[in-house]
Parts: structure tokens; C-alpha cells; sequence
């Protein structure tokens, strides 16, 4: 059983209403207070399986390929917690920096709002082996 001992974490949760089927740009500074991106998740609620994130930047570096398929980070409810979330191997370090991610939903049809979640810990080993082994 993983130690839960040493879990400083949060999510920190970027909306976003979607109005058309063009690119929709989301920003925010990640809370200030954390020092790495471990993982992130896109809310399934309402975006099509065929969503695309046409960009992801952490600090101006690109962290997904340009036009990835957003159906490989979305979860649900019905996906357990500690599964919500893509995961990288290898934690990015950040303060505060800002979040920049380009969205589009092509087969969008109505408005919704979009939720992009980000999983920040001060502590990346303890927290991705406690949620993600």
C-alpha cells in the first residue's frame, strides 16, 4: 500500500467556455505555491472524443505534440481517482509560471464549458507513487 503520508497536492481546475468549433485559448499562472506539474486531465463531460488540444505550453515549452488528440487525457466519473489523470514520467518543475493551451472541439454543437485540470505537488515522488502505481 502506497504511504498517503506525504501527499502535498492540489488540482488546480482552468474552465473555459466553448462557444464555436474554432480554437479556443485558455491561460492562468499555476498556483505559485507548488513546484511541479505531475499530471493532467480534461474533464469528458461535454467536448467530442474528437477534441484536440493544438497546443500545451508550460513556461513557453511545448509539453504535448502540437494536435494531440485530447480523448488520451479526457476522464469521467466513472474512471477511479487516483486513474484520472495523464501522468509524466518525468515531473515538470514550474513557480507560478503561466499555462497556455489551444483547444478545439470539431464536432462542437452547442456551448459547454470545458475543464482542464492540472495535478501540482511539492512533492513528485511521494504523490506519483501513491496515485499512480
Amino acid at each position: 500500500m502506497a504511504n498517503t503520508g506525504n501527499m502535498d497536492f492540489i488540482v488546480q481546475c482552468i474552465d473555459k467556455e466553448i462557444v464555436s468549433d474554432q480554437v479556443h485559448e485558455l491561460k492562468d499562472n499555476l498556483d505559485p505555491d507548488y513546484k511541479f506539474v505531475v499530471g493532467i486531465a480534461l474533464s469528458d463531460v461535454n467536448c467530442s472524443p474528437a477534441s484536440i488540444l493544438e497546443q500545451l505550453k508550460v513556461k513557453g515549452i511545448e509539453i504535448l505534440p502540437e494536435n494531440f488528440e485530447a480523448v488520451h487525457i479526457m476522464s469521467s466519473k466513472a474512471v477511479q481517482p487516483n486513474k484520472r489523470f495523464y501522468a509524466w514520467f518525468k515531473p515538470i518543475q514550474v513557480a507560478g509560471d503561466e499555462l497556455v493551451v489551444k483547444f478545439r472541439d470539431p464536432d462542437w454543437s452547442k456551448v459547454y464549458k470545458l475543464q482542464f485540470q492540472l495535478l501540482l505537488t511539492n512533492n513528485p515522488n511521494g504523490l506519483t507513487s501513491a496515485l499512480f502505481e
